[in-house]
Order: C-alpha cells, then sequence, then structure tokens
C-alpha cells in the first residue's frame, strides 16, 4: 500500500507538541478519530503517558497503524479500534483528549460525526478536530505542503475541505456550543475545530 501521508511525516510530532503545550493533558483517554496510520497519535503517545485509542473506520489502514506504532516499542497502553466516528463504541464522558486530523472531510455524516465526539468527550476534555498543518510548521514547509496530499485529491462533488466561514457554518449545525475555531497562522482561515466540556 502506498503511503499517501509521506509528505507530512514531519508535521505530525510539531502538531503533537502543540496539542500537548496548549491543552496539558499527558494522562488519562485518547482518542484518534480517523487515525490513518496512526502518526499524530503515534507522535502524541510518544511525549505523554496517555492511553491511547486509534480509531479508523478501514482496516487496512487501522493494520498499518498497528504496525508503525509496534516499531516504535511504545510503552503506552495502546488499543486499535475498527469503527465509525458516527457511531463511536465508547460510553458517554469518555476520552480525556481526542484528536482527528483530515479525517473529518471524509466522514459519510460529518455532523452525527462531531456529536458523537462531544458525547465521549469528557467533563474536563478537549477535542481538537480539523485539518491543517500546525502553527509550529515552518513558512517554508507550509507553502511546500498546501495541496499536496489527501485534501489535494478530494474529487469535486465530494464533501470537500472546510475552512473559515464554511467551517463555522458547518459547527454551528452541529449544535455544539461548547468550541471555537482554531488558525494555524493567524489572519488565516480557521481549520480546527476545538471543543472543551
Amino acid at each position: 500500500m502506498t503511503n499517501p501521508f509521506v509528505h507530512l511525516l514531519p508535521v505530525y510530532p510539531m502538531i503533537a507538541k502543540q496539542i500537548l503545550d496548549d491543552y496539558k493533558i499527558t494522562d488519562g483517554k485518547c482518542l484518534d478519530i480517523g487515525t490513518g496510520y496512526g502518526y499524530l497519535g503515534l507522535e502524541l503517545a510518544k511525549i505523554t503517558n496517555l492511553e491511547m485509542y486509534f480509531v479508523d473506520i478501514n482496516p487496512e489502514v487501522l493494520d498499518k497503524a498497528e504496525k508503525n506504532v509496534a516499531e516504535c516499542r511504545l510503552d503506552n497502553i495502546v488499543h486499535f479500534l475498527e469503527a465509525d466516528v458516527c457511531s463511536l463504541p465508547f460510553e458517554d464522558n469518555f476520552a480525556d483528549l481526542i484528536i482527528s486530523r483530515g479525517s473529518l472531510w471524509f466522514w459519510k455524516d460529518q455532523i452525527k460525526g462531531m456529536q458523537e465526539i462531544n458525547r465521549v468527550l469528557k467533563k474536563g476534555g478537549v477535542a481538537f478536530v480539523g485539518g491543517g498543518l500546525g502553527r509550529y510548521t515552518p513558512d517554508s514547509m507550509r507553502k511546500r505542503l498546501q495541496g499536496m496530499g489527501r485534501m489535494a485529491q478530494i474529487k469535486k462533488g465530494e464533501k470537500g475541505f472546510m475552512n473559515g466561514k464554511k467551517l463555522q457554518e458547518f459547527v454551528d449545525k452541529t449544535g455544539i456550543t461548547n468550541c471555537q475555531l482554531i488558525a494555524d497562522v493567524k489572519g488565516q482561515p480557521a481549520t480546527w475545530i476545538e471543543i472543551r466540556k
């Protein structure tokens, strides 16, 4: 299987560091929704004691995530679950931290998926969902990476990438009020949804 994320490998440690710096959640349960090959969750696990749940609807990519995690020999407790974000197999108030980079645009029911994330998020927890390259990515790398990878492969007529005003309109439809939009670069359209409970 060709790795569609190889060009993004340098970005994941920077996004993980941003998540740690902003939310300071180092223990508890973390869900990496739409984990793909597991790169963001893996980088976050390396710098925390989080119990990691790598969740994806695609069993092939989940197998690859499991292999990638095994190669790193983490001492975190890790789980791999084949599941749809629209019907998460977790009880209410389950996770301390939920992360998801790049999968939102591919969910069959984006509104239901966000509502499910909000449901399983613990009181005092944080969810960081969306896309982008993170604010620690250097400008030269950001220019090189924009327009590459999965986002560039989204075909006309599919749900497509949302940012800025379009992302806010989407959030409004979810009915989730305990959230705000986050931009990677000040003055640029937001690409992330932050939920705090």
